[in-house]
């Protein structure tokens, strides 16, 4: 007390100095409370200071971008795999007791992770209890997945996994989260079907569709369960009866032959199905052989599968080009979707391809084509996929390179994928999408096309960290991947009786020769275990990446999902209005308002009705952020959108403290023009901070509504959202004004013209606003802006 200027680090030094040396020789120190006090508070102070240092250099790449991180679990209890020790993000099942001497060095930490997966809740080594007996069951699964391979795999609940072999295995698998439950494994069908070799097949609770190999036919197999009811479908393994079954085929039109590209597809009423395979070529005319009928050159049949007459062919057609996928509209079940490439489109990897999105529809048992899209594509591609609202469509190209073309904008986007994009998988909220490798690749990206790192649980970050899991750094299998799919439902939508929001964090992964795995992202607590747009925006603009959460802002519907698009716009126009203001920002926050006020397809008077009042806030919020950083030209552009008196005022009264007598008269006159205006047209435009402050005038709002946002009053913006969303362009340009008005606005609008095309310039530096009365407007030579903040401006 008599010292204040003694450094109490120094005296805890020297006190923990003494304590030591004391400690060294083996003397008693009796240490007095304060000191020892002194002592600990000084070691956590060195010890802060030293981790503060090691996040310093780890927090850049950590901030830097967001990423998705996930548990990879192998179903699998093969040592063949070599799983490492110090991998705490990938799984397997190992056999009982430790390893063998031979094997110690490859397995450093055996018990350490045995206790660490132990503690969490994950099995280490598999029971074989009856009746399951799931040690000996997985064994036999893995067995034929060695020479069997998998042709059709189809979650029925998100308990309940099945795997249909092309030997006519029906495999079932119960899970729980990401952990195997039970296998079993069912051969009611082996010796019933027409042919030995399945090529593809769709399976449902009713029905099996099934294509084979040998033979040109399509088979159906009616299962006539007596347990559809059951309260846990999940839990109960339903054992095919060979007395329930019910087969039936019929002869595809085109001629027998070994055709291994069949595949099939169901619609959503179960009672329509197609065959498809890819057009022969060089289908040249021999003299010795009869002309080929049309049915005989068909490639696309369509078939009625009801119950009591079985499997019928109703239809056949020729496509225009080779068929890539042709399936069933989830909103339209009688509506087929394909995308073809033409036929005579050159085959080598870096030729320009035009690629056909047509649409057939079931009609009186005939199809009809109802439209062809033709998507100009720089090289042929070799995969796609259909996101779940069927508004988007993704192809991957030889190329190594993605395309996602938005049918409702009219707008594709591109992007470079580090390997070959063989398999596509969207995520069941539409927001994520999955491309797969050969070699056990895997990359995610979002809606605006940017990627989004994928990673597996580890002790330490990779440095440096690539966008793109590599499986083989984790496991050896050398098959590669032969498929991926979503834990979800079938058809979309929720399963019956299931309440709540759905979690999808589950993502099965097939290799070829096995064995199969499950991905679990590791989605939070704070996101609900959801993975929509809004909550990818909120994770991308949390790390920054502003202008990937204007990609995805961008690429929402309004009329479809109005509330996530508000959530998203309130998350980037939050985190931008909380930086200082900069040409980049500015123009972020042009582009996110710019989503609502000039959307790139039309809004509803209903969605603009609804969402109106809390947008026009941030756009007040951006006018002030905009006057406050001196940014008048642009403040001045937003007041004339929003068409509010008070924002002309404040402008008056800021660019009268700044020496801008001009621009004060131009809004002060803009300000009076609006109060006579609304006078005249019997409104009453400006009432109270706590009454209409926050909202656009009625002429704005009805304009808004039918011309995407162009007020009619003053200068009108025009902004312009293309390509994607963090490669946004922009054009602002300014028309001339209505002539219906009166003449004080011709004459407003060319002293303002006047007022910005001078030389001067203002800088991007923030203005200090004093305090003023702002019912005194005559008092112009010392007024200055008095600003009011309840939460809204």
């Amino acid at each position: 007390r008599k010292k204040p200027t003694l450094n109490v680090l120094t005296l805890a030094k020297k006190s923990e100095s003494l304590f030591a040396l004391c400690h060294a020789h083996q003397v008693t120190f009796l240490v007095k409370p304060r000191i020892k006090q002194l002592i600990q508070f000084k070691c956590i102070t060195e010890r802060f200071q030293t981790e503060h240092q090691i996040l310093q250099t780890r927090v850049p790449s950590l901030h830097q971008m967001s990423f998705c991180l996930a548990e990879l679990h192998l179903w699998s209890s093969r040592s063949t795999l070599h799983v490492k020790d110090t991998d705490i993000g990938t799984y397997q099942f190992y056999d009982k007791g430790e390893p063998g001497e031979s094997a110690l060095t490859a397995h450093h930490y055996f018990s350490e992770k045995q206790q660490f997966l132990e503690s969490r809740g994950y099995p280490w080594a598999l029971k074989n209890r009856r009746p399951e007996k799931l040690r000996d069951s997985l064994k036999e699964l893995e067995d034929l997945l060695q020479t069997v391979p998998c042709v059709c795999v189809r979650w029925r609940t998100k308990q309940c996994c099945q795997l249909l072999l092309s030997s006519g295995e029906l495999v079932t698998l119960s899970v729980v989260g990401a952990q195997l439950e039970r296998v079993f494994i069912d051969r009611a069908l082996l010796g019933r079907l027409p042919a030995d070799t399945i090529s593809h097949a769709v399976i449902t609770d009713k029905l099996l569709l099934l294509t084979f190999v040998e033979k040109s036919q399509v088979c159906l197999v009616h299962m006539a369960r007596k347990s559809q009811g059951s309260p846990e479908p999940s839990r109960r393994v339903e054992k095919l009866s060979p007395s329930e079954l019910k087969i039936s085929s019929v002869a595809l039109p085109g001629g027998a032959g070994r055709r291994p590209g069949r595949r099939v597809g169901l619609n959503r009423s179960q009672d329509v199905a197609v065959c498809w395979w890819p057009a022969p070529r060089n289908e040249e005319a021999r003299p010795w052989s009869p002309l080929p009928s049309e049915a005989e050159r068909a490639n696309l049949v369509l078939l009625s599968c009801s119950d009591p007459p079985g499997l019928k062919v109703l239809s056949c057609v020729r496509t225009q080009g080779d068929p890539l996928d042709c399936t069933f509209s989830l909103t339209q079940p009688y509506q087929l979707l394909t995308v073809e490439v033409p036929a005579a489109a050159p085959v080598e990897p870096d030729a320009t391809v035009t690629a056909l999105s047509s649409t057939y529809e079931s009609a009186r048992g005939r199809l009809q084509c109802l439209s062809v899209e033709r998507l100009p594509l720089p090289c042929r591609p070799i995969s796609c996929s259909r996101d779940p609202s069927e508004t988007r469509l993704l192809l991957g190209l030889s190329d190594s390179s993605l395309v996602l073309h938005d049918w409702d904008r009219g707008l594709s986007l591109r992007a470079q994928c580090p390997m070959l994009p063989s398999l596509c998988a969207w995520h069941p909220a539409g927001a994520l999408l999955v491309v797969g490798g050969d070699q056990g690749e895997l990359q995610c990206f979002d809606l605006g096309l940017a990627p989004l790192p994928l990673r597996l649980l580890a002790e330490e970050l990779p440095q440096p960290p690539g966008p793109t899991l590599q499986l083989c750094r984790h496991l050896r299998a050398p098959g590669g991947l032969a498929a991926l799919q979503w834990a979800a439902s079938q058809w979309g939508g929720q399963v019956a009786g299931e309440g709540g929001l759905e979690v999808h964090d589950l993502l099965l992964l097939s290799f070829h020769g096995g064995p199969v795995a499950a991905l679990r992202l590791k989605l939070g607590a704070l996101t609900g275990g959801q993975l929509g747009p809004a909550e990818l925006v909120h994770q991308r603009v949390r790390h920054g990446q502003v202008g990937e959460a204007l990609g995805i802002l961008a690429a929402l519907d309004w009329s479809v999902t109005g509330g996530e698009c508000y959530r998203a716009l309130s998350a980037v126009a939050e985190h931008l209005l909380r930086l200082p203001l900069n040409a980049e920002r500015e123009a972020q926050l042009e582009a996110a308002l710019g989503v609502f006020y000039a959307p790139s397809r039309p809004i509803s008077d209903t969605v603009v009705l609804e969402f109106r009042e809390p947008i026009s806030r941030y756009a007040r919020r951006f006018f002030h952020h905009l006057l406050r950083h001196q940014r008048f030209e642009k403040a001045f552009l937003l007041a004339v959108d929003i068409g509010a008196k008070d924002l002309f005022m404040d402008i008056h009264y800021v660019a009268h403290d700044k020496g801008e007598l001009v621009l004060a008269d131009v809004a002060k006159k803009k300000a009076n023009e609006i109060d006579a205006e609304s006078l005249t047209s019997g409104w009453e435009g400006q009432r109270s901070v706590f009454g209409d402050r926050n909202t656009v005038s009625p002429a704005a709002l009805e304009t808004a509504g039918q011309t995407g946002r162009q007020q009619d009053r003053g200068t009108e913006r025009k902004l312009s959202i293309e390509g994607r969303g963090h490669g946004l362009t922009r054009r602002v340009s300014q028309d001339k004004p209505p002539s219906s008005g009166t003449g004080g606005w011709s004459k407003v609008n060319k002293e303002l013209e006047e007022v910005f095309a001078g030389d001067q310039t203002w800088p991007w530096t923030q203005t200090e606003i004093n305090l003023v009365d702002r019912n005194d407007q005559g008092a112009e030579d010392t007024g200055t802006l008095k600003v009011i903040h309840f939460g809204l401006v």
